[in-house]
């Protein structure tokens, strides 16, 4: 039986195959788990929100919401970003798909057909398990000072860096974990965070009995090589297995709060090395799968002004990392000539990149504009994350390049192709203000493509980013600041273009359903649908947050959305909504004040169920439960459905019960 405590493990289908959804619920109950079934994304993100599971099975082909596009918005949430999540796939086939997968914290990948077995492996690993409790040490043991509680990321940067070696002993308020360290990389840890041990971590993958995990702990005394001896692996499974077992146990470190540490130092003899894991890389993945729009909004606020530039130990560790698309067309803007929010254009994925940098020491952030690092002294071959040409035919890639690529279509079930070929616009005269109005122009009424100078025919990642940067540059800051009136809006507006069509071009799922669009009507930047499909995105992702209860991240999305969209009466209703809950205003007498009248227009745009049940919990808090009665019962009368409206009748009829039983009480001596 597979239990937390008393409870069974909750595991969530998200399968739109009722067929095999059934299968698998039936299977995993006979496990003795906990199974539910989704059969699209929106209803899946409903259960999520309602009740916590211990697991997803995720299949990414599903309607509604795309199983990539479900990933993310529980990855940004801080209540889901931990979430373990098992894929199958069907579809997305190989090792590109795989690498892809774990950048977004995924934690197996199943091809479709898989085995029952492969089933179990995969779900016993990604579960999360309780270790065994560690006394602590005993009284007069020797033990360096226990420094203040940080968090595990800053204990192994701080290992790393300084190339420690010796035991560090973390403590999380329970238990005392070991983590042996050579020359700054780690070699052993017992207890892991999730399993007691490596012998367990086998054990639960199948790669040996409960006997020789007996004899390995207990007579062999944690011996590693002694599984070789008993016969139980290979000695190259062996050293994989190892690498996989502390990679898999360091990352799941990063979910567990602050820790305390202290650490016993190991002299060695000089030039000792050892091969184990790219911890480099594992801080960096560990960083991704735990930062929060908590963590972009501090670190983003404290560094977007400065000028961020390479130093000397930027080439140090580079080519440890492996970094995506997109952080790879970061880098070479870190030269010092630009300021942090020009160079990340307000991509939060790119901050976990950023604060690695910044504490391994390979960029410093300069209040005002300055030189890169030269050239490493050492032979440079070549920078592995260089963008561009280098990573043009480099099979590697760490993200999907696009969900249309990656079906196998034959021909004559292909999407049929809109846009015409077109070439990028031609050099600019010497008249810098007539080349601003020529190119605003001639890009009326283009789509993403165009815009870009692409096609879809011959479209890449990195043409799009060459492309990006190269037309960004031409009309940016430094042209800004010589031109003014009329062809500096218009420069402006030029900038926004190519912003839009890169944010959607890069983004796989926007991509795909703008390709989709495309594929049914041709749409430009001119015309009202391309607007209106970028405006059903950021309102999708607005009310998704407020679900979440994510509202800086909902207040953001819903903005831009009725930016595009002014005319949206629901959309400005979840945004006055999403200004009203939020936290940070709650001090703030006007600006909760002008929450309500957005709502009060929102309304006379569009009556809506969600605006009036909103109207009537702001009347809640004021006190007034009959009108928000009112407003409750105008919105079931729209949708009968409506949670939050039911929600509030049953908070007034409570109140009410609660009233007639003072009444009587009082009445009656009671």
């Amino acid at each position: 039986m597979k239990t937390s405590g008393a409870t069974l493990q909750r595991i969530l289908i998200i399968e739109d195959q009722a067929t095999l959804a059934a299968m698998l619920q039936k299977r995993l109950q006979e496990q003795g788990y906990h199974s539910e079934s989704a059969g699209d994304g929106i209803a899946a993100l409903k259960l999520i929100l309602s009740a916590p599971f211990d697991l997803l099975l995720l299949d990414l082909q599903i309607p509604g919401l795309h199983g990539v596009e479900l990933l993310r918005k529980l990855r940004a949430s801080s209540k889901t970003a931990t979430l373990p999540v098992v894929v199958m796939s069907g579809v997305y086939k190989g090792e590109r798909y795989r690498s892809a997968m774990q950048e977004l914290g995924v934690n197996a990948f199943l091809e479709k057909p898989f085995t029952p077995q492969q089933l179990q492996t995969a779900i016993s690993q990604a579960l999360p398990k309780s270790p065994e409790k560690v006394a602590a040490p005993a009284m007069g043991a020797p033990a360096a000072t226990t420094p203040p509680g940080s968090s595990f990321d800053r204990h192994l940067t701080q290992a790393f860096l300084r190339s420690l070696s010796g035991e560090l002993i973390l403590n999380d308020g329970q238990i005392n974990r070991h983590l042996v360290f050579v020359n700054g990389t780690p070699v052993s840890l017992r207890p892991g965070f999730v399993h007691s041990d490596f012998g367990d971590f086998l054990r639960r993958q199948g790669k040996i009995d409960d006997a020789e995990y007996q004899y390995y702990a207990q007579s062999g005394e944690f011996r590693h090589n002694l599984l070789v001896q008993m016969g139980c692996l290979h000695y190259h499974e062996l050293l994989e297995q190892k690498f996989s077992y502390l990679t898999q146990e360091l990352l799941a470190g990063f979910s567990f709060p602050v820790m305390t540490a202290s650490f016993q130092p190991l002299t060695l003899p000089p030039g000792l090395q050892v091969i184990t894991v790219n911890l480099a890389e594992i801080i960096l993945q560990g960083l991704r799968s735990t930062w929060t729009a908590a963590h972009s909004t501090a670190y983003f606020t404290k560094i977007k002004n400065h000028y961020p530039t390479t130093t000397p130990d930027y080439y140090r560790h580079i080519n440890s990392l492996r970094l995506s698309e997109a952080e790879c067309a970061l880098l070479p803007l870190l030269t010092g000539s630009q300021r942090t929010a020009s160079c990340t254009a307000g991509e939060a994925e790119l901050l976990p990149l950023l604060y690695l940098f910044q504490s391994f020491g390979m960029i410093r952030c300069s209040a005002t504009p300055t030189t890169a690092a030269a050239a490493p002294l050492w032979p440079l071959r070549c920078l592995f994350n260089a963008p561009a040409e280098v990573l043009e035919d480099n099979p590697e890639w760490g993200r999907l390049e696009s969900f249309n690529d990656l079906r196998d279509k034959s021909p004559q079930d292909a999407v049929p192709v809109m846009v015409a070929p077109t070439t990028p616009p031609a050099a600019a005269p010497p008249e810098e203000g007539s080349t601003v109005a020529a190119t605003f122009a001639a890009l009326q009424g283009k789509n993403y493509y165009e815009v870009l100078g692409l096609t879809q025919e011959k479209f890449s990642f990195n043409r799009l980013k060459e492309n990006y940067f190269a037309r960004s540059k031409e009309f940016g800051p430094d042209l800004l600041m010589r031109l003014g009136g009329a062809e500096a809006n218009q420069a402006e507006e030029i900038m926004a273009m190519f912003a839009n069509a890169y944010e959607t071009l890069s983004d796989v799922v926007k991509k795909e359903k703008y390709d989709q669009l495309l594929g049914s009507e041709t749409i430009g930047l001119g015309h009202k649908g391309d607007e209106r499909f970028r405006a059903e995105i950021q309102a999708q992702s607005g009310k998704v947050f407020i679900d979440m209860e994510e509202w800086d991240n909902a207040e953001k999305a819903l903005k831009d959305a009725c930016a595009i969209d002014p005319d949206n009466g629901d959309t400005l209703a979840h945004l006055a909504w999403a200004i009203y809950r939020n936290p940070q205003y709650a001090a703030s007498r006007p600006t909760l004040d002008r929450a309500k009248q957005m709502l009060n227009r929102a309304i006379t745009m569009e009556r809506t169920a969600p605006a009036f049940a909103f109207k009537g919990w702001i009347l809640i808090d004021s006190g007034q439960e009959a009108l928000a009665e009112t407003e409750f019962n105008k919105a079931l009368k729209i949708d009968a459905r409506n949670t939050l409206a039911r929600k509030g009748l049953r908070r007034i009829q409570e109140k009410r019960e609660q009233e007639k039983k003072g009444i009587f009480g009082r009445m009656f001596g009671g």
